[in-house]
């Protein structure tokens, strides 16, 4: 079942790129790697080495929200609700899903969203 803002020819191409995306991410074990703990002698490597290891989480943190979204995105394809906003439910329009797949808020929504979230 697909939404009224896509075709199922759409959706099948935007899963394949969600499925895509997620498998690069948990294939990736490359930050994981960067977050090994070395006993640095130096001061300046220590604080060089806890500076890498602070980016490494950071980009970690981002990664795993991004699999969720990619998850959620696609279990919304599973459900039929694929492609309407998570708020308003207005269908998303095709070039935002195009690209961003995993999005689940129109535009207008994100951007009140945003803006919320950067007043609290």
């Amino acid at each position: 079942m697909t939404t009224r803002s896509t075709t199922g020819a759409e959706t099948k191409r935007r899963k394949e790129t969600l499925e895509s995306k997620l498998k690069g991410l948990l294939g990736s074990s490359l930050l994981r790697d960067e977050l090994r703990i070395d006993s640095e002698p130096d001061a300046l490597d220590r604080v060089r080495s806890h500076t890498d290891r602070d980016m490494a989480v950071q980009r970690l943190n981002q990664d795993t929200r991004l699999i969720r979204d990619i998850q959620s995105a696609m279990a919304r394809i599973k459900a039929g609700s694929y492609g309407c906003c998570g708020q308003c439910g207005e269908p998303i329009p095709g070039k935002r899903l195009d690209a961003i797949p995993w999005c689940s808020l129109c535009l207008d929504c994100q951007s009140k969203m945003e803006v919320f979230k950067d007043a609290a």
